[in-house]
């Protein structure tokens, strides 16, 4: 019996609400998907790729991170296999592969790994929502259960997408840098998440899911017809 396959991105949504969770990923009820940048990111990120590998090639790096003391990641056959098949950890007691899927990876003292994501955004100002430290953090978690040695420092390369008067389209690029990235909290979460899953009984919703307060809402309105 092959194990079960848990990625970074159901992680999430299970920390965002354990219901949604159990009915997509236990029960195959997905939940609807909002647009957001990660609909523009998705087109985005393939070629930043292409442009950071060229970097690698070169051994360069772009002007962005000139200022900065660590360098991209030199193992591409390694960071292919991450890109592709993600960073995997198998949870023996769990029985459970739990992976995420990574952008590029950033080195320092050539040694210690930092995570390193791109993101696209519309607006005037990147925000960093939680969910996205919570990605960085992730993606360090699981590297560090592969044996590398990982710094708590998360890296985004964000892509200010926007027009002018003329309709002409501008870009603007720039490094934003989290640092205290908390990697040991995700050994007790991930036993939270396996016992949900495991779970035969319907789990409570986060107090706020919006998805979840509108399911109720249908079930209500037919018990009072």
């Amino acid at each position: 019996m092959k194990p079960i396959k848990i990625s970074r991105s159901k992680i999430e949504l299970f920390l965002d609400c354990p219901r949604c969770f159990w009915l997509e990923v236990k029960k195959k009820i997905k939940r609807p998907e909002k647009f957001t940048a990660t609909h523009l990111g998705n087109k985005y990120d393939p070629f930043l790729k292409k442009v950071f590998d060229e970097y690698r090639r070169q051994n360069k790096k772009p002007k962005e991170l000139e200022e900065f003391d660590f360098e991209l990641y030199k193992d591409y056959q390694k960071l292919e296999i991450w890109r592709k098949k993600g960073v995997e950890y198998f949870h023996p007691e769990h029985k459970i592969i739990y992976y995420g899927e990574i952008d590029d990876l950033l080195i320092k003292e050539n040694k210690y790994l930092i995570p390193f994501d791109f993101k696209t955004t519309l607006s005037k100002e990147f925000q960093v929502y939680e969910s996205y430290k919570r990605q960085l953090e992730i993606y360090g978690y699981l590297l560090k259960k592969q044996g590398e040695e990982v710094l708590n420092l998360g890296v985004f390369y964000v892509v200010r997408v926007d027009i002018n008067e003329n309709f002409e389209k501008i870009e603007e690029r720039k490094i934003v840098i989290l640092e205290n990235l908390n990697y040991e909290i995700y050994d007790e979460v991930l036993e939270k998440l396996k016992e949900t899953y495991f779970s035969l009984q319907e789990p409570e919703p986060s107090e706020n899911c919006p998805f979840c307060l509108r399911d109720f809402q249908i079930k209500n309105l037919y018990k009072n017809e």
